[in-house]
């Protein structure tokens, strides 16, 4: 068939034909129908995908936010925990030496030898024999 042919066809205009067409109509409107419940189907269950892992991703980065100041303050914490360790071993070998034991017991107790006096002068400051 050939191009001017075809425009030589003529419908017919009866019961059977307009039946055709809205059947054709229909049909077409029927897919359409169904194409777009697929599509809104589609949309919303990756809109419930976002959503979800949205949250997730939220809670996480709430979480990790959380466990980040934690982990901060207990490096605060161990720090302050190393330096005491660190001032109480010093203290530790401070006592150990006999010489700075006699300093301390003589200059926060007023320890003495039998026969040894102890002079106060008012202008004496250091009461504390680390404080040299």
């Amino acid at each position: 068939m050939t191009n001017g042919s075809r425009n030589n066809v003529k419908h017919l205009n009866n019961d059977y034909t307009r039946q055709v067409a809205t059947d054709q109509h229909s049909q077409h409107q029927r897919v359409s129908q169904v194409r777009r419940r697929r599509f809104i189907v589609i949309v919303a269950f990756f809109g419930a995908l976002l959503l979800f892992f949205g949250y997730q991703l939220i809670n996480t980065r709430a979480s990790l936010h959380q466990v980040n100041q934690q982990v901060a303050t207990s490096q605060v914490k161990l720090k302050k925990a190393q330096q005491k360790k660190s001032q109480l071993n010093t203290q530790i070998k401070q006592l150990n030496n006999t010489d700075y034991l006699q300093k301390l017991l003589r200059s926060k107790y007023d320890y003495t030898k039998s026969g040894e006096t102890v002079y106060s002068l008012p202008n004496d400051s250091a009461s504390d024999v680390t404080a040299n």
